[in-house]
């Protein structure tokens, strides 16, 4: 590489090159995994409120008959069907997380590759080098921002995924040198995805993996016809990084140190709680307190909870400590650390309406306190670390300390994990063991499958 390539050629260079015996066995493995963690989701929230108007939009907007609206048995166009598919995988916030990057680095790259390649005719190979590929540049870029663009008001998993989605859709339309960097140019001009849900608890959280899913097809799709966009839209003047970046703090290197020889995505951390992953740390520390101990909730004086700045600001905001709806629920420290302590677990289940005002969570909810623990800031990003200390009413006191959450690469779920949580999500749509547990070995071996078309005829 030249010092003169712009980084969209860089990137274009790896996606016309790269081929899938390229990847190492981690990264092969890895893509297949992040497949099924996400098509699980897709699967299981069928029935929930924003996934039925993603989908009933997208059968509405019809088009030809080329990719499968998951749950529905119809095929329209391509990104019509990535994106209803990506805002049902979105719709648990169960998604995948990559530290460094703040991102949800599968929400619109897996719904993309996967809409793409059924319409495509695409080979198992072909959709997970799509995968590794996509992932590899949400993880990078949003790693670019130093763990700063939340604070600018940008949400990396959109404004990130919308290139990992179009590197996506290019590799798998095998868009060549040129039309990959007119790709990647195109994308930067439909890019979005503002925080502002937070504000609300508002289902825009969700838009956010639909609308890079569908706007990367679109964005590889325009290239491919000769239209062109801006090469340097990632460093130039105008470009992603200076427009997206917190006092323009970024670092270029990133992305493109060891590009193609060292794979960020692999480091990718699973989700075992249905929301934020912010909340893993709190929520791995008092659901051990509520194992360990069994603290009566009644008799709780006082939870403290300590976690970087970020975290805070994100999960403990004044509308946290009155939520009025699922995704709010997903996003408040202190209803979460109360229902955990109470119900000693956490799943789908616990993110339901009939949650949301319960008042023992409510009165629990009164005696969370937090604060910002300098030695967990100074950590932050690389590591989500978290301190938690339920008092008793007597003054007996216990702490629980956490570096990784379960789910990061650092204490990561297992293979049977992995495969279970799947298993767990399917069943509430596919009520058929056999069925579900081909999808598994259909996904964990999709390398074999010379179309993979055929797992869309196994979710029928």
């Amino acid at each position: 590489m030249t010092p003169k390539e712009t980084i969209s050629e860089q990137i274009a260079k790896l996606s016309v090159g790269l081929r899938y015996d390229d990847l190492p066995e981690e990264a092969q493995t890895k893509a297949a995994n992040l497949i099924l963690d996400l098509l699980g989701s897709m699967i299981g929230s069928k029935e929930i409120e924003s996934s039925r108007i993603a989908a009933e939009l997208a059968l509405e907007l019809d088009g030809p008959e080329e990719s499968t609206v998951i749950g529905h048995n119809r095929r329209v166009a391509a990104p019509h069907a990535a994106f209803a598919n990506a805002v049902q995988g979105y719709a648990f916030d169960f998604t995948d997380d990559h530290n460094q990057s703040n991102s949800h680095s599968s929400a619109a790259t897996v719904p993309a590759s996967l809409a793409l390649g059924e319409k495509l005719g695409a080979s198992g190979k072909e959709v997970v080098e799509a995968v590794a590929l996509g992932n590899e540049m949400v993880c990078r870029l949003g790693s670019a921002f130093l763990g700063k663009t939340y604070y600018q008001g940008f949400h990396p998993t959109s404004t990130c995924g919308t290139f990992g989605a179009t590197v996506s859709a290019a590799k798998l339309l095998k868009l060549d040198l040129e039309q990959t960097v007119n790709s990647l140019g195109i994308a930067g001009s439909q890019v979005g995805g503002l925080m502002a849900w937070n504000t609300s608890g508002s289902y825009t959280k969700r838009l956010q993996a639909g609308h890079p899913a569908m706007v990367g097809i679109i964005s590889a799709m325009l290239a491919q016809k000769g239209f062109n966009g801006p090469p340097a839209i990632f460093e130039g003047e105008d470009g992603f990084l200076q427009a997206y970046s917190y006092n323009r703090e970024y670092d270029t290197s990133w992305i493109t140190d060891g590009l193609g020889e060292t794979w960020a995505f692999v480091k990718t951390s699973i989700k075992v709680y249905p929301c934020c992953r912010y909340s893993a740390g709190h929520l791995d520390a008092c659901l051990d307190i509520a194992n360990q101990h069994r603290p009566d909730p009644d008799k709780i004086d006082r939870i403290l909870i300590r976690s970087s700045d970020y975290t805070i600001r994100l999960l403990a905001r004044p509308r946290k400590m009155d939520p009025q709806n699922v995704v709010d629920t997903q996003f408040s420290m202190p209803w979460q650390a109360a229902i955990a302590l109470i119900d000693r677990k956490i799943d789908v289940d616990t993110f339901v309406e009939e949650n949301i005002h319960r008042p023992d969570v409510r009165q629990l909810m009164k005696k969370v306190a937090w604060e910002v623990d300098d030695e967990f800031e100074r950590r932050y990003p690389e590591h989500y670390s978290c301190a938690v200390t339920v008092t008793m009413e007597d003054g007996t006191a216990y702490t629980s300390v956490v570096d990784n959450p379960k789910g990061d690469w650092r204490n990561p779920v297992t293979q049977e994990e992995l495969e279970e949580k799947f298993i767990k999500l399917a069943m509430r749509e596919i009520k058929d063991e056999e069925r579900v547990a081909r999808i598994v070995d259909f996904v964990t071996g999709i390398h074999k499958a010379e179309d993979v078309g055929e797992l869309f005829a196994l979710l029928s």
